[in-house]
């Protein structure tokens, strides 16, 4: 007869619990593991693993501050929890605490030097604090312990191409298709390698976002001299611009069926494929236009009595991106500018944010051109009747630069690996301007640099 007392003891209530917010978090339901992981931590205020977990849940959701909380909370108990300080590290860095982060991270490694995952987010932390070269340097080691890392190898490419090393940071680019965020397309067609196309056809394909498109398809003249006829991929929205970029044969819409082609490249392939250094970007003035019947109808529509300026303002970027949370500055801060008297008003914000205008009591200081705004021709046709466009970093930055407009681009602490560190100005957009953070999360004073800078423009705006 078997011991009941050999038997082991079933879980306990809080173990199950624990236990089943483990399985929701695995299977991606955040909402339903942070819920279980708060009932066990009800019951355990100093349950490791749910502080722990909890604070992973959190953190994915950019909700920073409770998980860094939480991870204090657990290395009460154990200091010297390598996880712990490690996840500790990455959620302090997302609050902009580099410093602290810093600190946290170098204890893990101080407590465990072979580990490579606290070197990795060592090194992304320093990327995180602007020290670019830093982060290179451990990004590189992370590289040589772990060669088949894509996950590594993809940040190590955004940090050279941060500091205007494009030939090897494109290369690096290429590992993005190794990485679980954006799987390969499965073609049986062949990645072309750039040689002549001697009449083949070769389909250029959309793969990120429509930001990307509108500063890539830059290439397709280059791609056209190669001898080969090419077909576009793009997102739905963009077809009617894309009629305008000179050397395409024919454009699909992403979804629908594609035509036969020979050969295939992502857009963002392009600039490692034409060996582009900073010397050698494709910038022409300008490279795509809007319809002229569109412009002619917005040019009836926006109107301003002569030396004001004309301006529109985009404030807030696509909420799924991941980096939304800082690249993104809100209607709030633009609200002063309003005020500015040398300039009549006009949103470019699309989408549910587009109702920021009436939640800030702000009719009547800003003409909301969301309605009219169908799709990317018709936003590049009311661009074409403006004088400037000041925006955060969404689609519409390419656009106006794209179309050669005067834009005022307002980038985040981080920056963006399209705009080489320590520049006013873009290598890809002749008539771009970079107005970026001094300090983590500072747009106070971003939004004043520009009021300073719209100072100097007074009274020359369009006729």
């Amino acid at each position: 007869m078997n011991d009941p007392a050999a038997a082991p003891s079933p879980p306990s209530d809080i173990e199950q619990q624990f236990e089943l917010g483990r399985r929701a978090q695995l299977a991606g339901r955040l909402d339903e593991a942070i819920t279980r992981y708060r009932a066990v931590l009800k019951r355990a205020p100093e349950h490791g693993g749910a502080l722990n977990n909890l604070g992973v849940a959190l953190k994915v959701l950019n909700r920073f501050a409770p998980a860094v909380a939480c991870y204090h909370r657990a290395l009460a108990a154990k200091p010297d929890d390598v996880g712990l300080l490690t996840n500790l590290g990455n959620a302090l860095r997302g609050l902009g605490r580099f410093e602290e982060a810093e600190a946290a991270l170098e204890r893990a490694l101080a407590l465990s030097p072979d580990s490579v995952d606290a070197l990795n987010n060592l090194s992304l932390t320093r990327k995180g604090a602007r020290r670019f070269h830093e982060a290179i340097e451990g990004l590189t080691e992370v590289i040589r312990r772990r060669p088949d890392d894509a996950e590594a190898h993809l940040d190590l490419a955004l940090a050279l191409l941060q500091i205007g090393e494009l030939e090897r940071g494109f290369r690096e680019y290429e590992w993005r298709w190794r990485t679980k965020e954006l799987p390969s397309r499965g073609f049986t067609q062949p990645v072309w390698d750039g040689t002549p196309l001697d009449g083949k056809t070769i389909l250029l394909h959309a793969e990120q976002g429509f930001g990307d498109a509108l500063q890539f398809v830059r290439y397709v003249p280059l791609v056209a001299a190669r001898g080969g006829r090419v077909v576009l991929e793009c997102l739905g929205g963009l077809e009617k611009l894309m009629q305008s970029v000179e050397g395409l044969t024919m454009i699909v819409t992403k979804g629908a069926a594609l035509p036969p082609f020979d050969v295939q490249a992502p857009l963002l392939s392009l600039p490692h494929l034409f060996g582009t250094t900073l010397a050698t970007i494709p910038a022409p003035a300008r490279y795509v236009s809007a319809p002229s019947d569109f412009v002619q109808r917005f040019r009836t529509r926006l109107r301003a009595p002569p030396g004001m300026l004309k301006i529109g303002v985009v404030w807030a970027g696509k909420p799924s991106h991941k980096n939304d949370h800082n690249r993104s500055a809100g209607f709030a801060h633009f609200v002063d500018l309003l005020g500015y008297g040398g300039a009549r008003w006009y949103s470019l914000q699309v989408g549910p944010r587009a109702a920021d205008i009436s939640a800030f009591d702000c009719q009547g200081l800003i003409d909301d051109l969301a309605p009219e705004l169908d799709d990317f021709a018709t936003t590049a046709a009311a661009i074409e009747n403006l004088d400037l466009v000041i925006t955060v970093d969404t689609s519409v930055a390419h656009l106006a630069g794209a179309l050669g407009k005067p834009i005022w681009l307002m980038l985040a602490f981080g920056g963006e690996w399209r705009y080489p560190e320590g520049r006013e100005d873009s290598p890809w957009y002749p008539s771009m301007r970079l107005f970026q953070q001094a300090r983590f999360g500072d747009w106070d004073g971003v939004f004043r640099r520009v009021r300073q800078a719209l100072e100097t423009r007074r009274g020359t705006g369009s006729t």
